[in-house]
C-alpha cells in the first residue's frame, strides 16, 4: 500500500471517528427534576413580555413563571441575566429525519407513512435543536395528489428508537400537494426526463384524484358502517375487506386525521376549499399556500390555518405572485398562520424568519413571534400542552442570548419537557474534544499527507510553459474585456443631499449626525459641517442611518428572471467560454432587481456559470434603462467551475459525484485532464497577448484571457471543499494566475492558513446554509467568516441567487452572531465584496469621488426587522416600488 494511500485512510478514519461522534445519538445528561432560570425577560407570547422574570420547571411541565415567583429548595437554579427565555419554537413543515419521503408511485399513497422512514440518528435534528427548535410537524413530500401520513415529533436528539421521538396527544395527520409538483410525473413542469407520465398532468386532474379517492372513502366508510349495524343488531356478517389506502381518508372525513395541504396558487387552494366542503371535512393548515394572501377571506370562513414561509419567492412558476407580507395579510384576515421551514437549514433560525412580518407587514413582536410558536401549536392542535409560556403546560424552553427576534440570537440552551437537550457550552466543549481527537489521529500520519494533486506537472511538460508565479494579488483596478481600465462614470445629473443622518462610510468613523452631498451621480462631499447647495433635492433622514449600498459578490440575478418564462441565461454548454460577457445578457426588467433593491442591495457581480470557464464576471448596479447604463465594470475575472473529481465537464462544470466503479486513479486522471486543457489554453492567450500586432489574427476566446494571464483579473473559482481550494491554488500557482476563491463557508475557514499565506480572496457562499460534512460542528457555516477575519484573510460573504439575493444583510448578522464583529460584517456585504470585484475604487463605501450608492435604514439593515426608506444608486433616488408590493397594495383592500 503507498503512504498516500495509506493516509488517505487515516484521514477518513480520522474524519469518520468525528462523524459519527457528532451523528450518533449521544446520551443526554439527566436534568434536575426541578430547573428554575431567574432574572431573565420571559416572552410569554400569549401573555406579554415578563422583566426579570422567573420560570420554574418541575416533572416536565412548566410550574410557575412570574417576576415574583419563589424557587423551590433544592433546584437547580441558572442566571437568565442579560438572556431571553422563550417557548420552544415548532416548524409545521419538516422533512428532517425522513429516510424517503415520496412514493411516487401512485397517485393517492396514502397508505405509507413518515414514522416507518424516521431515522432518530439523523443530525439534522440536533442541528435544528441548537436552533430552538422543539418541535416539528415531518411531512410525506408533495408527488401525489394525496401523499403519505405525517409524524408530529419532539426534537429529543439522543432518543434511539423512533417512537420515543412522537409528540404524546398530537393528532394523526396526511400531506396532500396541489400545483406543479403532483402534476411532473404526468408531463408538467419539471417532469423527470424520459420518465413515463402517470395521471394527473393537470391541475383540474388533480382536483378529480382527490375526489374520486373521497367519493370511495365515503362509500368504504358507508360499507363499514352497514357492517356494524348489522353486527350490532345480532347478524352473522363477513366483515368487509380493509383497504389501508382509504382508511385514512375515512379518518379525515370523521375529523380524527388532519389535512396538510401543499399549495401554490390562489385557484388551487380556493379549489381544495371547496373540494372539502363538498365531503363535508376541513383542512387543518394550508402548507407554503403562497398565494394565500389573495384568498385570505375564504381560508378564515372555512377555519383553515397556513404555514407559509416568510419572503421565498420565484424559484418555480407558481411562485412569481409570493410576497413577504403573506404572513401578516393572512393574520390580518382572521387567519391562524405560521412560517415553516420546509428546510433543514431554514428552520435553524425560524426566529429570524418570523422577524420578517415585522418588516414586511407590520406585525407586532408579539405576532411575529407567535408565527412560530404558538401558532404551529394551534395548527397541530397541541396548542395546550405547548406555544407559549404557562403555567401547566409542557416545558418545552429555549434560553437565548439576544431577542430571539434578532437575527444576532443564537440559542444558549433548549429544554424538552423540561430535560436539557442543548447546551452551547457543553456542546463546544464536546467538539473542542472531538477536534483534538481527530487532529491527535492525523498528526500520527502528518508527515505522510497527500499534497494538492496539481502541484506536480508532468516531468516532460513542467509547467506547460508557464514559470513560478508569486503568492496571489489582491484584487486590482478593473479592466474591460480588452484589458483597458474603465474610468468612473453616471447618466445622473443634479444634486441630492441627505441631511440629519448617522453616516456610516464603512472604511473610516461613524458620523453621528452628517449630510451627504452627491453631485451627477458622484459623492461630493460628506460630514458633520457640510453645506447643502442652493437647488439641491433634500431628503431629510432625522432618525435614520445611511449606509454605502450593499454589493452581493456573486449572484445570476440579470441571467437568470424568476417571471413566468422562469429562463436563464446563466451557464452555456461548452467547456470553455471565457469569451462570454454576462454584461451583455444583464436583463434591466427582472423583475428581482427591485426587489433585491428595496432591501439595500445596489450592486452585484453577475456570474455566468456553465462549463469550466464560465465566462465574464459583470459589476453591475441594480439601475439602468439598459445594461450599458447599469454596468460599473464590464470584466471583473472570469468565472472558473473547478473540475470535481468524477464530474466530467461541459454543462455545468462537472457537477455531481462521482460515478460507480471508478478508480479513485481514474477519476484524478481524468480531472487532471481537464486541468492540462486548460492550462494549454493559458500558455495559448501568453503566446496571443506577447504576438500583438496589426498581423495577429483575433481571437476572441484568447483575448478574453489576456487579463487572466497578465495576472490583472483573477480567476474566479467555485469550489466545493477544503481539497478544491488546496487543488485550485496549487493549480494557478502552477499556471501563473490569480485566483478568488467562491466556497462553502465552513470548507473556506478549514483551509484559512493557506488562503492567508497565499493570499487568496474569497467569497464564502451562503453562511446560511448547514454544515458542508457530517463530522462538522453544527454552527461550521455560521462561525466560518470569523475564523477567516481572525486568520486575515480578505472574504466578502455573496447570496448566489436571483431570488434570494435580498437575504444578504442577514447572512453577514448570523456571522455577528457567531463572533465576527460587526464591522467586519459589513464590510463583507460591501467594500470587500467591492475590492474583490476589482471595484473597490468606485463602490463599497461612502467616499468623496466614489459612485453614490447608498441607501437610507431605519435602524440596523443586518437586522430582519428594520425598515429601508431610500435607496440611491448613482445618485438617483430610487423609487421603492416592486411587484410584491403592488400585490401587497392591492390584496390588503380586498373588501
Amino acid at each position: 500500500m503507498t503512504s498516500r494511500r495509506f493516509t488517505s485512510i487515516v484521514l477518513l478514519l480520522a474524519s469518520a471517528i468525528v462523524a459519527a461522534a457528532v451523528s450518533r445519538p449521544h446520551a443526554q445528561t439527566r436534568t434536575p427534576d426541578v430547573v428554575a432560570i431567574k432574572g431573565a425577560t420571559l416572552l410569554t407570547v400569549t401573555r406579554g413580555t415578563i422583566q426579570n422574570g422567573t420560570i420554574v420547571m418541575r416533572g416536565g411541565k412548566i410550574a410557575a413563571l412570574g417576576a415574583n415567583v419563589s424557587i423551590p429548595s433544592g433546584a437547580e437554579v441558572i442566571d437568565g441575566t442579560g438572556m431571553f427565555v422563550s417557548p420552544g419554537i415548532i416548524d409545521c413543515h419538516s422533512h428532517i429525519a425522513a429516510d424517503s419521503i415520496n412514493e411516487g408511485g401512485t397517485t393517492v399513497s396514502s397508505m405509507t407513512g413518515i414514522e416507518d422512514v424516521f431515522d432518530p440518528t439523523d443530525v439534522d435534528i440536533y442541528r435544528d435543536l441548537a436552533g430552538g427548535v422543539t418541535a416539528a410537524n415531518v411531512l410525506h413530500g408533495s408527488a401525489n395528489p394525496i401523499g403519505g401520513k405525517n409524524y408530529v415529533i419532539k426534537l429529543r436528539w439522543g432518543r434511539t428508537r423512533a417512537e420515543e421521538f412522537a409528540f404524546e396527544g398530537a393528532m394523526p395527520g396526511i400531506k396532500f400537494a396541489l400545483g406543479e409538483n403532483p402534476k411532473r410525473r404526468g408531463g408538467g413542469a419539471g417532469a423527470p426526463a424520459g420518465t413515463q407520465p402517470r395521471y394527473p398532468g393537470t391541475r383540474m386532474g388533480v382536483e378529480y384524484v382527490i375526489r374520486d379517492a373521497f367519493t370511495r372513502a365515503k362509500a368504504y366508510q358507508k360499507e363499514w358502517q352497514e357492517y356494524d349495524r348489522r353486527k350490532k343488531a345480532g347478524e352473522s356478517i363477513v366483515a368487509p375487506r380493509r383497504d389501508l389506502q382509504l382508511e385514512p381518508l375515512v379518518e379525515i372525513l370523521e375529523g380524527k386525521r388532519l389535512v396538510h395541504a401543499h399549495s401554490y396558487r390562489a385557484d388551487e387552494i380556493l379549489m381544495l376549499l371547496r373540494v372539502a366542503d363538498e365531503f363535508g371535512f376541513k383542512i387543518a393548515t394550508l402548507q407554503h399556500v403562497l398565494e394565500g394572501y389573495k384568498v385570505a377571506k375564504e381560508i378564515a370562513a372555512h377555519g383553515a390555518g397556513a404555514s407559509t414561509f416568510a419572503d421565498w419567492w420565484g424559484y418555480k412558476i407558481e411562485a412569481i405572485d409570493a410576497i413577504p407580507y403573506n404572513a401578516a395579510l393572512m393574520t390580518r384576515k382572521g387567519v391562524v398562520t405560521s412560517v415553516n421551514s420546509d428546510d433543514a437549514e431554514l428552520s435553524r433560525h425560524l426566529n429570524t424568519e418570523a422577524a420578517k412580518s415585522i418588516k414586511w407587514g407590520g406585525l407586532s413582536e408579539d405576532e411575529a413571534l407567535a408565527l412560530v410558536t404558538i401558532n404551529p401549536a394551534k395548527q397541530l392542535r397541541v396548542d395546550n400542552r405547548a406555544g407559549s409560556l404557562e403555567a401547566g403546560k409542557d416545558a418545552d424552553v429555549v434560553v437565548w442570548n439576544h431577542h430571539p427576534l434578532s437575527t444576532y440570537a443564537i440559542v444558549n440552551r433548549v429544554y424538552i419537557d423540561g430535560q436539557k437537550y442543548y447546551d452551547r457550552e457543553d456542546d463546544q466543549k464536546r467538539m473542542t474534544e472531538l477536534a483534538r481527537e481527530k487532529e491527535s489521529l492525523v498528526d500520527a500520519e502528518k508527515g505522510e499527507r497527500r499534497g494538492p494533486t496539481t502541484t506536480e506537472p508532468p516531468a516532460s511538460a513542467a509547467t506547460n510553459g508557464a514559470t513560478a508565479a508569486p503568492p496571489q494579488a489582491a484584487a486590482s483596478t478593473p479592466t474591460g474585456t480588452a484589458g483597458q481600465a474603465s474610468a468612473i462614470r453616471t447618466l445622473t445629473r443634479g444634486v441630492l443631499a441627505i441631511t440629519n443622518a448617522r453616516i456610516v462610510p464603512v472604511t473610516r468613523p461613524a458620523i453621528e449626525r452628517g449630510t451627504i452631498v452627491m453631485r451627477d451621480g458622484i459623492i461630493e462631499s460628506l460630514g458633520a459641517n457640510v453645506a447643502v447647495p442652493s437647488g439641491a433635492q433634500v431628503i431629510d433622514a432625522s432618525g435614520a442611518e445611511v449606509y454605502p449600498g450593499l454589493v452581493d459578490a456573486q449572484t445570476t440575478m440579470g441571467l437568470e428572471d424568476p417571471g413566468a418564462g422562469n429562463y436563464s441565461d446563466a451557464n452555456e454548454f461548452l467547456d470553455f467560454n471565457p469569451q462570454l460577457r454576462a454584461q451583455v445578457a444583464f436583463h434591466n426588467d427582472s423583475e428581482a432587481i427591485p426587489i433585491a433593491r428595496a432591501n439595500g442591495i445596489t450592486t452585484i457581480g453577475v456570474t455566468p456559470g456553465g462549463g469550466i470557464l464560465g465566462g465574464q464576471i459583470a459589476v453591475m448596479d441594480l439601475d439602468g434603462y439598459t445594461w450599458e447604463e447599469s454596468t460599473v465594470a464590464s470584466s471583473a475575472g472570469v468565472a472558473f467551475q473547478f473540475p470535481r473529481l468524477g464530474g466530467g465537464g461541459g454543462r455545468g462544470g462537472g457537477r455531481g459525484g462521482p460515478p460507480p466503479d471508478r478508480s479513485y486513479e481514474d477519476l484524478k486522471k481524468e480531472r487532471d485532464a481537464q486541468l492540462d486543457r486548460l492550462a494549454r489554453l493559458l500558455d495559448d492567450a501568453r503566446a496571443y497577448a506577447k504576438a500583438a500586432g496589426p498581423n495577429r489574427q483575433r481571437d476572441l476566446v484568447l483575448e478574453s484571457l489576456v487579463a487572466v494571464v497578465d495576472r490583472r483579473q483573477p480567476l474566479v473559482t467555485r469550489v466545493n471543499n477544503e481539497l478544491e481550494i488546496r487543488d485550485a491554488i496549487a493549480f494557478a500557482d502552477r499556471a501563473g494566475v490569480r485566483l478568488v476563491i467562491v466556497a462553502p463557508p465552513a470548507e473556506a475557514a478549514i483551509a484559512a492558513p493557506l488562503l492567508k499565506e497565499k493570499n487568496v480572496p474569497v467569497i464564502l457562499r451562503d453562511v446560511l446554509t448547514l454544515p458542508s460534512r457530517q463530522d462538522l460542528p453544527h454552527q461550521a457555516s455560521y462561525t466560518a467568516a470569523a475564523t477567516l477575519a481572525k486568520a486575515g484573510v480578505l472574504f466578502a460573504i455573496s447570496v448566489p441567487s436571483d431570488t434570494n439575493a435580498r437575504q444578504l444583510p442577514y447572512h453577514a448578522a448570523e456571522a455577528v452572531g457567531w463572533g465576527l464583529p460587526r464591522e467586519e460584517a459589513l464590510k463583507a456585504i460591501t467594500i470587500n465584496a467591492a475590492q474583490i470585484l476589482g471595484v473597490g475604487d468606485r463602490v463599497g463605501s461612502l467616499e468623496p469621488g466614489k459612485i453614490a450608492n447608498l441607501f437610507i435604514a431605519k435602524g440596523d439593515p443586518l437586522e430582519a426587522r428594520t425598515t429601508i426608506t431610500h435607496v440611491v444608486i448613482a445618485g438617483r433616488d430610487v423609487p421603492m416600488d416592486t411587484t410584491q408590493l403592488a400585490l401587497y397594495e392591492r390584496y390588503s383592500k380586498r373588501p
